[in-house]
């Protein structure tokens, strides 16, 4: 019999649309697949090869369970260089796949009921984490513009609310908050006594601002639990490489719960972070392709009658809205069925996001141009039906 507590919990709609865009491949149809969250590039060949050279000198063991010394250092290194978190110490980082350091830093704070506090749009999975670690998942809704509105935040507040979780660059708008929108957020985390979970995943994926951590804010360090990785930065999506950064107290204990359920990083996977850790050039190369596809799709986008769409300020994300009257996950499967452009149904990211969805620009400049001139024939179609009968 399957636990009751997985009953609440919802499919990942992004993973869905990947095994119904592999049907279709399957039987030689060629989709337009927009609706993966990953980088379409290979690894840089340099991260391969240490990774390759680290097997051939044996790294294929278990690692002690907080991840290889030599990479704490090099992360806590970057930490307190880049995202400017002050004497950020190896003992506070445990490495681990990114999505796990959600898990675990939430099944490391909260009690059983405790409320987290996450603005809409969010990324598709923080609901059902949170659900999964025994909390309660409180969506509070941003405006048109994304701008934090605490207001909304500030009523669901209660003395079991103990946790917000938010991203920046955000999946699947793209914004990118600036140090005032977030010191205006750590404000509110401080006067409420939470503790922040602050996902920096796309870090070095901005086109327009500057990437600011929470946690770089002096009262700010011991009330954040810093997550990143490198799927996105270095396209090692494969990997599951990632790690988390907290004060001592919440690192051991994430350790702690990593040694009891996956017991470490993969070995090798943690070989190849070193070398991406120096590898600065990849991430520059790739943030300058994903800005030239960012302007190709925002132009055609826009240009769609019924579609608009706020340009995005950093990821490979865009979160267009749509007026044509169905549910966006009806329209996400008429459009990969009628046209076979797979799309992310907004809904995933928060209920009131029905006539929104997401659309990753990670794909080749010609299955961009092409499939969204699809999107632009099945717009005009599902227009002139409604009009027809209106």
């Amino acid at each position: 019999m399957v636990s009751s507590r997985l009953s609440g919990i919802n499919k990942s709609a992004s993973l869905a649309l990947t095994r119904v865009t592999a049907d279709f491949k399957q039987k030689g149809i060629k989709v337009y697949n927009f609706g993966i969250g990953e980088p379409d590039f290979t690894t840089p060949e340099g991260i391969i090869n240490s990774s390759y050279e680290g097997a051939r000198k044996g790294m294929t063991h278990y690692t002690p369970s907080s991840g290889l010394p030599q990479l704490r250092q090099a992360i806590a290194e970057k930490l307190s260089v880049f995202n400017g978190i002050d004497g950020a110490l190896a003992d506070e980082v445990v490495v681990t796949p990114t999505k796990f350091a959600l898990y675990a830093s939430l099944l490391a704070l909260l009690e059983p009921g405790d409320g987290v506090l996450i603005p809409e749009p969010y990324y598709l999975s923080y609901p059902d984490i949170v659900r999964l670690a025994g909390g309660k998942a409180l969506p509070f809704s941003l405006p048109r513009d994304y701008a934090f509105d605490l207001e909304a935040a500030e009523d669901l507040v209660t003395p079991r609310t103990k946790v917000m979780i938010f991203n920046s660059p955000v999946n699947p708008t793209g914004k990118v908050y600036s140090e005032k929108d977030i010191r205006k957020l750590s404000d509110f985390v401080i006067e409420h006594d939470l503790m922040l979970i602050s996902d920096e995943i796309y870090e070095y994926i901005i086109f327009r601002g500057k990437h600011f951590s929470p946690a770089s804010i002096p009262e700010m360090r011991e009330r954040t639990v810093t997550v990143s990785g490198f799927s996105k930065s270095h396209a090692m999506t494969g990997w599951r490489i990632g790690y988390l950064h907290a004060r001592r107290e919440i690192a051991d204990a994430c350790d702690l719960i990593q040694q009891q359920t996956i017991t470490c990083a993969p070995s090798i996977s943690q070989v190849a972070a070193i070398e991406a850790l120096k590898d600065s050039d990849s991430p520059r190369k790739f943030t300058a392709e994903f800005r030239a596809r960012r302007d190709i799709v925002v132009k055609m986008l826009n240009e769609i009658d019924g579609i608009d769409v706020i340009e995005p300020d950093g990821t490979f994300y865009a979160f267009p809205h749509f007026d044509i009257r169905v549910g966006s996950e009806r329209f996400s499967s008429d459009l990969l069925k009628e046209r076979h452009v797979a799309v992310t149904p907004g809904r995933a990211f928060g209920e009131r996001f029905d006539d929104h969805f997401r659309l990753s620009f990670a794909a080749k400049e010609e299955d961009l141009v092409k499939g969204i001139e699809e999107l632009g024939n099945f717009m005009k179609a599902g227009k002139a039906e409604q009009t027809a009968g209106s």
